[in-house]
């Protein structure tokens, strides 16, 4: 027979095939194992890089934060206020450091949606026509929120300090700060800390708006550059929250008491107050007044900080405390030598 005969042909290849061998069981898992462990390697390296572009994009938005804060004290001659709420105690509420940051990070028509001779503007929303009666405040602007934190970027307030109960607003990541000064206590989450003895200023019932360690206040008052005496790039700015994790956080960048200008370095970075309300120690409740109005982040181990000079840095949770305080304050006259 003819070694061209397509069936001779087949039944050669069918017995050569019969002589080859295949993966046994064994072989299998050792392949499926082996597969599986590279993978459980792989996938913390993913991890990693995906929190390291996270938190690249963080400082890029705190970068524009900062050239928004100095171009409107190059226009103004001023810093920004931390937040013009209660104003000279006459209960006026003229919106915190993120809504007269707005003409500076493109978003002119949200600034103007605003009417600034009202008494209040935090419960404000935009006209019938042009926004279908939503408040302002819920629109959620991307430059202020840090893409590391998972949690919703909106929220239903509960109105405990915008008095806007039930409303949605848009959350913010990052603060204006205090810099080293006392935090209040609240009677109906009281919380007893360490921290306000260390404080370089500390108040009792009500803000001081003269007497604050930081470069912001919620008091309604504008810092000067040159009051900054301590140089600018030793002295934080600007931090990151968890707005969920704090009671005047979680009322949205458009409300007037929302943490800027109040937020201290006295309470070390990332203390936790993500515990809910019924956490055994009030100290780890976000609706304290005191521990929840510290710097925190979703970054692990720290958080990032905007200096005066621009520049973002990210500083370890457990920084030298005191180190910290120093950071923290506009004109300590501290001269010490730390490496950003």
């Amino acid at each position: 027979m003819s070694d061209r005969d397509p069936v001779f042909n087949f039944r050669v290849n069918l017995m050569q095939n019969k002589n080859k061998k295949a993966f046994t069981l064994v072989e299998l898992l050792v392949v499926i194992a082996i597969i599986g462990i590279l993978i459980a390697l792989l996938l913390p390296a993913v991890q990693a890089a995906r929190e390291a572009a996270r938190r690249m994009a963080c400082s890029n938005k705190m970068k524009q934060l900062g050239v928004a804060v100095l171009t409107y004290e190059n226009t103004l001659n001023t810093l920004p206020p931390g937040a013009f709420w209660n104003t000279f105690d006459t209960g006026a509420n003229k919106g915190p450091i993120l809504v007269h940051l707005l003409p500076f990070i493109e978003q002119q028509i949200l600034y103007d949606a605003f009417d600034f001779n009202a008494h209040k503007i935090d419960d404000q929303i935009f006209s019938v026509v042009a926004g279908n009666g939503k408040l302002i405040g819920a629109n959620v602007i991307p430059t202020y929120v840090c893409p590391s934190d998972a949690r919703p970027s909106t929220i239903k307030t509960a109105g405990h300090s915008s008095g806007v109960p039930d409303a949605e607003v848009a959350l913010h990541n990052y603060t204006a700060s205090r810099g080293a000064s006392g935090l209040a206590n609240n009677g109906g989450c009281s919380c007893t800390h360490p921290y306000n003895s260390y404080a370089e200023y500390t108040y009792s019932k009500s803000d001081s708006s003269s007497s604050f360690s930081g470069p912001f206040t919620r008091r309604g008052i504008c810092v000067k550059l040159s009051e900054v005496t301590d140089g600018l790039s030793k002295t934080i700015f600007m931090g990151e929250i968890l707005p969920l994790c704090s009671w005047h956080g979680d009322n949205g960048w458009a409300t007037s008491n929302n943490g800027n200008g109040y937020c201290s370095t006295i309470i070390p970075i990332n203390y936790d107050t993500c515990q809910g309300l019924s956490a055994p120690n009030a100290c780890n409740r976000l609706c304290n007044w005191n521990t929840e109005a510290g710097f925190k982040s979703s970054h692990p181990g720290g958080a990032q900080f905007l200096f005066g000079d621009g520049s973002v840095h990210m500083l370890n949770e457990d920084i030298d405390y005191m180190t910290y305080q120093y950071l923290g304050g506009k004109a300590d006259g501290s001269t010490f030598e730390f490496e950003l």
